[in-house]
């Protein structure tokens, strides 16, 4: 049974990530590139349709996703394009599955979703972070809600990409 990263770990990366210089955020980076090359360019590689902002807020949000996993998450292998390619497949799948759902249903079914996910909290932290609005969001950064469930697409494949790839 591998690691489930809790809600504390979550906070104290999100915190964390949010006070880092320009060196330290550009050095992070480099380790993602180093250990995880393909995920990275997959989180850079935002759709046509998205904004500047919201393709920051991508990038943004994925290297925190892999900076948590990283420091709390059990040890994983290095995932290839294939991979995330396939997983991203299986998760688009899915989502069909929901459209034209409501919103409550939606909700309903990421619920079901957390009580046998192998990292139900930090999925969750991912669901919060695309599903409440921000008030005090300057107008150029506002996510659209079809990048929202994007977002949620891309950013739940490199989730599930660093949990298939647990070293057993």
């Amino acid at each position: 049974m591998s690691t489930i990263i809790q809600p504390e770990h979550i906070e104290e990366i999100w915190k964390s990530m949010i006070m880092l210089d320009e060196q330290t955020s550009l050095n992070i980076v480099d380790t993602l590139e180093q250990d995880q090359p393909a995920l990275l360019e997959y989180l850079m590689s935002p759709p046509e349709e998205f904004t500047e902002a919201e393709s920051e807020n991508l990038l943004y949000a994925g290297i925190v996703v892999w900076k948590i996993f990283d420091t709390f998450g059990p040890d994983i292998r290095v995932v290839t394009e294939e991979e995330i390619f396939d997983i991203e497949d299986t998760n688009i799948d899915v989502m069909m599955t929901l459209e034209g759902e409501s919103a409550g249903d939606g909700i309903a079914v990421i619920e079901r979703m957390l009580d046998t996910y192998p990292q139900p909290h930090l999925l969750a932290s991912i669901a919060e972070l695309l599903l409440v609005e921000d008030e005090e969001v300057e107008e150029d950064d506002i996510i659209s809600d079809q990048a929202r469930g994007t977002m949620m697409l891309i950013l739940k494949t490199v989730l599930d990409a660093m949990i298939s790839a647990e070293k057993k």
